[in-house]
């Protein structure tokens, strides 16, 4: 999973492109540490996927994943 994240400033970071988010739910699919956000916090349709994560934080131009 480490290979499609990108380690900066000692973040592990996922770059989206746009609201594209097939990556970020096939990479949730497989991640074990996985944690639906509360609803209302949720931007994706599909619930299993990084940016629903409750681990995930929001950067300017990617998501960082805290569970990493």
């Amino acid at each position: 999973m480490q290979q499609v994240f990108e380690l900066r400033q000692g973040r592990w970071q996922l770059t989206l492109d746009g609201e594209d988010y097939g990556t970020s739910r096939q990479l949730a699919a497989k991640c074990g540490g996985f944690i639906a956000d509360d609803e209302d916090e949720q931007v994706d349709d599909i619930e299993r996927s990084c940016v629903n994560c409750a681990r995930r934080r929001w950067l300017i131009d990617a998501i960082e994943c805290t569970f990493l």
